[in-house]
């Protein structure tokens, strides 16, 4: 076995020679900093006893350029210096100033949180200016020639903007504020039998600040996006925005407070057959002034069309109850009738059942009669109440 280390990365012809062996020839590759082994077999044949191992000077260049390579990235070194045989050396691949700011970084609560936000971070808002790829790793950050923090960044291509965190920074303050607030309906849309109602959702955050350090600082709040949520025209304009997050921010002085309030807006449609229309609906609408005279009209011609089909619907259901009363009265009558049999007032009282029996049946009769009346009645009313919301065309904003 050969045991090789030490020696710049390369491919290598290696040579094993023993005493009554036949010599033995074989190339390898060698990494840098880690040992490689080579399992040798020997024929029996001459007495010579040597190893050897051949290297070219390895060349290397300071410098590189990116390329994408397929889902990886290299770089291409451009310039040569030469590492001699048992020497190594660190070579930047990559030096180039890019734009960095140093802020402190706070995240606005979710939903879910069960604290008052996160702990405030110190970071580095960096934009990728050297152009080229910067790929994945870990990095230190240096403040005043003494060690800050350190973190690990994802891959950031050319002119990308990326916060960065490396160290809590305990100097910082952030109390959030939240508040849920319902508009009044901002629009009333009647068409084809249907009102639309758009009434706007509004999520209102403040946000107070205190830096306790005597040493200014420059605070990004970070805001969650929320899908179909947008920011009302009051609220600052954010320094950045992505789908993810709107980041504002904040200068905030040495032993200084500050405030930011933040408010988002989300529209809601709420659908109404205008044949459902009610009074309590109409005087929502009324408390919040959201009717016209034209509106008010409209309403009034639907609401007394829809009375009238109620009307009908109220004088139907109470014909049924009465004829299911006359039957449970009926089935009485019978039972009784075949309990008299045998009896001594069973002609007596027969005679009242029937009679009782024959005034029930007429009035049967006319129930069935004021229904197939009030049915026709109540097909034309509900006709009408169709004919009338049809009509109704409104569109108002407020």
């Amino acid at each position: 076995m050969v045991t090789t280390s030490s020696v710049p990365s390369g491919t290598y012809d290696v040579t094993v020679e023993a005493r009554g062996f036949s010599a033995y020839s074989a190339k390898t590759y060698v990494g840098v900093s880690r040992s490689t082994e080579l399992n040798a077999t020997l024929q029996v044949g001459s007495t010579n006893e040597t190893v050897t191992v051949s290297a070219e000077s390895a060349e290397i260049s300071p410098e590189a350029q990116g390329g994408q390579v397929g889902d990886y990235f290299e770089y291409n070194l451009k310039q040569k210096i030469t590492i001699n045989k048992n020497q190594s050396a660190l070579v930047p691949i990559l030096q180039s100033r890019v734009e960095a700011e140093k802020v402190t970084l706070w995240t606005s609560k979710d939903d879910d949180d069960t604290d008052n936000g996160h702990v405030p971070l110190r970071a580095i808002w960096i934009k990728n200016t050297s152009g080229q790829m910067l790929d994945s790793g870990t990095f230190n950050i240096l403040d005043g020639g003494a060690f800050a923090g350190e973190g690990v960044l994802q891959s950031i291509h050319p002119d990308e903007r990326r916060l960065l965190s490396y160290a809590a920074d305990t100097a910082v303050h952030v109390k959030q504020e939240d508040e849920a607030i319902n508009q009044p309906y901002s629009r009333v849309k009647i068409a084809k039998g249907v009102m639309l109602l758009t009434q706007e959702e509004r999520d209102k955050s403040k946000f107070h600040i205190r830096n306790a350090d005597k040493v200014a600082r420059v605070v990004v709040l970070e805001i969650p996006a929320q899908d179909g949520w947008s920011l009302t025209k009051d609220t600052p304009k954010p320094e950045e925005s992505t789908a993810s997050f709107h980041r504002f921010r904040v200068p905030v002085g040495g032993g200084k407070t500050a405030e930011l309030t933040v408010q988002s807006v989300h529209p809601q449609d709420t659908q109404y057959a205008l044949t459902n229309l009610d009074s309590n609906l109409v005087a929502i609408l009324g408390r919040q002034q959201r009717i016209t005279p034209a509106m008010q009209d409209a309403f009034d011609r639907v609401i007394t069309a829809r009375a009238k089909v109620s009307g009908f619907d109220q004088q139907m259901i109470q014909r049924r109850q009465e004829t299911d009363q006359i039957s449970a009265d009926q089935n009485r009558i019978r039972e009784n009738m075949k309990a008299l049999k045998g009896s001594a007032e069973e002609k007596a009282l027969l005679q009242r059942y029937t009679g009782e029996l024959n005034k029930q049946e007429d009035r049967l009769a006319a129930i069935r009669t004021e229904l197939a009346d009030l049915q026709q009645k109540r097909n034309e009313a509900a006709a009408e109440l169709d004919r009338t919301v049809m009509a109704v065309n409104i569109d108002e904003s407020f």
